[in-house]
């Protein structure tokens, strides 16, 4: 079949192109890590808002923690361009990752226990597939951490 009428792209085969594709993988990772911020900070602070000690309850902290961990992870990926910087990034999904996990199987926990949650069962939906998508984020992160390492200089 010509090229021209080929639907099958060729895969990466030198080491250039496979960081090219990783390295804008974790440029859209970081680019969507920062859309995210937008989001998750007034959320959670507005979730946050009336409880006792509001800016220093732990719980929150723990949170505005895992956002500045997020913000440096995406700018210090974002800077290193054209290289692979996913490291910091990783680390970030990490705590936010273990921080949602936490949180969702408490909630999880309390309902089961016969307790309420502030904002009812959408709380634990929501807390829980915002752990998911950090989840799958560490995944994705981790991956391209080790294949950073692949990358010749």
């Amino acid at each position: 079949m010509p090229r021209a009428f080929s639907t099958s792209a060729t895969p990466p085969t030198r080491p250039e192109q496979l960081a090219m594709n990783n390295r804008d993988i974790e440029t859209r990772l970081a680019r969507a890590t920062l859309v995210a911020l937008v989001f998750y900070f007034p959320i959670e602070t507005w979730a946050s808002w009336g409880h006792e000690y509001w800016l220093l309850n732990p719980f929150y902290l723990i949170d505005l923690i895992a956002m500045g961990l997020l913000l440096y992870g995406a700018t210090r990926s974002l800077r290193a361009r054209p290289r692979p910087a996913p490291g910091a990034l990783c680390a970030a999904y990490g705590w936010t990752a273990a921080n949602g996990w936490r949180a969702t199987w408490g909630r999880a926990f309390e309902l089961r226990d016969g307790g309420h949650l502030d904002h009812g069962l959408v709380e634990l939906w929501v807390v829980g597939g915002a752990t998911l998508l950090s989840l799958l984020c560490l995944a994705w992160s981790f991956y391209l951490m080790v294949r950073a390492d692949a990358v010749p200089e």
